[in-house]
């Protein structure tokens, strides 16, 4: 499944605030009910017909992968609003921290408890969460990072790779805690000290090495 893939279809153009009821109203079933419920009690929610379920998504798949791509969007906005001159510390450090308040939310822990209990029910879950998540974010700090070595400002050989590292270091065990109910939240200190610690090892391992004569 390709990120954000919404088929196009013709007729009249989507009504995003209509496209954004939906999806707000299938989040919350989904984390109430599970995934098992039926798109028609979504559209009853919703107020729209289950056809008009069907024109915005092709699949319940499709409008879950709508749900995470928009967690997805929230976490890695600082790498789609740079500032002009904005450099990989203050960068990875604003990525990092808008990660780790996202991922300590009660709505993204909910949907990683729904993706495990439902993943050997209904497959297509898998590959709509990993594609539209975490597999999205992995592909644009990716592209950040080749852009930034490119620039000769990082030396990252392996861009998917430093990034899957990069938000490993920064989540640590948290999330398998949170899943298994064993931590709450982190404080702003501990979400600071992540993201300084794993910033700071990041750029260590992968800044330009100095030029030698």
């Amino acid at each position: 499944m390709s990120p954000a893939a919404t088929p196009r279809r013709r007729g009249r153009p989507a009504d995003p605030q209509k496209r954004e009821a939906i999806i707000a109203v299938a989040r919350r079933l989904f984390l109430e009910h599970g995934y098992g419920i039926g798109l028609d009690a979504i559209a009853a929610e919703a107020g729209v017909s289950r056809q008009t379920i069907y024109n915005l998504f092709s699949s319940k798949d499709d409008l879950f992968a709508a749900i995470v791509q928009e967690s997805s969007d929230l976490i890695t906005a600082p790498l789609a609003h740079l500032a002009p001159g904005a450099m990989p510390h203050q960068v990875l450090t604003t990525l990092g921290e808008s990660f780790l308040h996202k991922m300590a939310s009660e709505q993204t822990v909910g949907l990683q408890r729904l993706l495990i209990a439902s993943a050997a029910d209904f497959p297509g879950i898998g590959p709509a969460f990993y594609d539209n998540g975490p597999g999205l974010g992995v592909a644009r700090l990716g592209d950040y990072l080749q852009r930034e070595t490119a620039a000769g400002r990082l030396a990252v050989s392996d861009p998917r790779l430093a990034a899957e590292q990069f938000f490993g270091m920064l989540v640590g065990h948290t999330t398998l805690k949170r899943i298994l109910r064993m931590q709450v939240s982190l404080s702003e200190a501990e979400i600071r000290h992540r993201v300084d610690t794993a910033v700071t090892t990041f750029l260590r391992a992968y800044s330009p090495s100095p030029a030698t004569d």
